[in-house]
């Protein structure tokens, strides 16, 4: 873009005179916030009790076409998230005694499928 450009340009002029910003295409600035805002869900996900796995390196073209996200945007990352495996579920009820926390945790414990079932070789 011609705006971008000039910017660039007025910038690098500038810039040896007067302290100025980095100009940056618009693809790599929503990256870096997208990355923010990853990390944001990620923190506010784990108060939740909730376990996260931030991802990159898959096929964008496929993730795009099976969540039917539009062409015009982007998918930097991933984040997965789910309860822990070895973790007790979080309790978000207001239990008087251990006994009922424990039975709560039985009744919320998630299905797991068996390793061998998820990992191949």
């Amino acid at each position: 873009h011609l705006s971008t450009m000039l910017k660039k340009t007025f910038t690098d002029v500038l810039s040896p005179v007067q302290p100025m910003p980095t100009m940056e295409n618009v693809e790599s600035w929503s990256y870096k916030n997208v990355g923010i805002a990853a990390q944001m869900y990620t923190l506010a996900a784990t108060a939740h009790g909730l376990s996260t796995c931030m991802m990159e390196g898959y096929d964008a073209r496929r993730l795009k076409e099976i969540l039917r996200i539009p062409d015009r945007y982007g998918a930097p990352l991933v984040v997965a998230t789910g309860y822990e495996y070895d973790a007790p579920p979080v309790v978000h009820e207001l239990v008087e005694e251990q006994d009922e926390v424990e039975e709560i945790s039985k009744r919320r414990r998630t299905p797991r499928l068996d390793l061998s079932d998820v990992f191949f070789g």
